[in-house]
């Protein structure tokens, strides 16, 4: 499987979000009514089969007062492009 940085973020957006959300012992119920964030897409986002788009993040940034996006070169740089992936 071809490492991309896009999914890598996603992964790590949703694993932070997790963290947030059990160590204040946050339901989705609750952080959606609290964060206005729709439950559903805080699940989503928690069970991977949605990328969070930037309003999401920042407005869970914002109620959390936590980063959810990686820090610069935390990640593992991709070394093949989305566009020429299997490209030979």
């Amino acid at each position: 499987m071809v490492d991309h940085h896009a999914a890598a973020v996603a992964q790590s957006v949703a694993r932070r979000l997790a963290e947030a959300m059990a160590g204040r012992r946050l339901s989705a119920n609750r952080l959606a009514r609290a964060s206005g964030v729709n439950r559903q897409t805080i699940a989503n986002v928690l069970a991977g089969t949605v990328w969070p788009d930037l309003m999401t993040v920042a407005n869970l940034e914002k109620y959390l007062d936590r980063r959810l996006w990686p820090e610069q070169g935390e990640l593992k740089p991709s070394t093949e492009s989305p566009c020429t992936e299997g490209q030979s």
